[in-house]
């Protein structure tokens, strides 16, 4: 599964191969866990449409988003108003617009390109 949330609009339909799901009001809960962090985020969902064959529900996610950069392949589950995992897998998600990395550059100087290491041993061949 492919997630693509953008900023200006948080609220994704995403189906899932749930036939006839009982309609509680923003009961199911979608889990999505980081492969890095392994922390949860878990938002709420709500049953759009349901008939024999699928379910749409309606998650939103939360304000910002968007904005971070967590862009990545989380594992994901759906979890019933009992506790139940109804459906469970991998989604990729990619944020608009994204924010920034967390990285910082790495600039060299000389004080740092000219070190030499101490040689304790060193055998003879």
């Amino acid at each position: 599964m492919t997630l693509y949330i953008d900023e200006a609009a948080l609220s994704v339909e995403l189906y899932f191969n749930q036939p006839n799901l009982i309609d509680y009001v923003d009961d199911y809960t979608f889990v999505l866990k980081s492969q890095y962090s392994k922390q949860d985020l878990i938002l709420t969902g709500a049953v759009q449409e349901t008939n024999d064959r699928y379910s749409k529900i309606l998650v939103t996610f939360p304000t910002g988003f968007g904005n971070e950069h967590k862009n990545g392949v989380y594992y994901w589950s759906l979890v019933d108003p009992t506790d139940v995992i109804l459906e469970e897998g991998l989604a990729k998600i990619i944020t608009e617009p994204g924010g920034g990395t967390g990285m910082t550059n790495y600039t060299s100087n000389a004080a740092t390109e000219e070190r030499e290491a101490d040689v304790y041993y060193r055998p003879n061949y």
